[in-house]
């Protein structure tokens, strides 16, 4: 009897954190997507899918339509960036993002009469329209919104300085594609 009772001591506490695990699975997985880093005495865990899933998306693009990141101003604003995501990687994930929105502008895409506004997804879908992009741009400019959105609004939300620069080249390379779409 009383190996009975070691046992069920034993195997108590791990079935009770199977089973509580198990009741609150959307929760854990809904704040598992909003962590950036996991980091428990030895291990470390970086959650950079959705970064990964991007640069994967635009190397098919860039395979179908070659990128040339060239331009010198263009090069002065990755530089500064990178300066930027040294300091504060965050921030120049904040500030990549305005890459695509002042490249949606400069091609004469604006709404607004009194504000002026750009919205560079309703761009992207315009080109994509008019044969201009391939249609998984889209995509792409929807997951470095997403990402930029993670970074701007979830206060738990932290970045490498390495992840904040593989964001500038997509922002540049996706600016470069609005830019010149041919």
């Amino acid at each position: 009897m009383a190996e009975i009772a070691a046992l069920l001591s034993a195997i108590s506490w791990p079935v009770a954190v199977v089973w509580v695990a198990y009741l609150f699975r959307s929760d854990i997985r809904a704040l598992a997507t909003r962590v950036s880093h996991l980091k428990y005495k030895d291990l470390e865990a970086s959650f950079e899918k959705e970064l990964s899933d991007t640069e994967a998306k635009i190397e098919v693009i860039t395979s179908q339509q070659p990128i040339a990141l060239a331009n010198s101003e263009l090069q002065s604003k990755i530089e500064q960036l990178q300066r930027i995501a040294a300091i504060s990687p965050r921030a120049a994930i904040l500030e990549s993002w305005i890459l695509i929105e002042n490249a949606a502008g400069q091609s004469g895409f604006v709404q607004g009469a009194q504000v002026i506004r750009v919205n560079s997804m309703l761009f992207v879908e315009w080109l994509v329209r008019e044969g201009k992009l391939p249609t998984n741009s889209i995509e792409v400019v929807s997951s470095l919104r997403e990402l930029r959105n993670k970074a701007a609004h979830l206060p738990d939300f932290s970045v490498s300085q390495e992840e904040a620069e593989r964001y500038i080249k997509l922002a540049a390379k996706i600016s470069t594609l609005i830019l010149d779409p041919e």
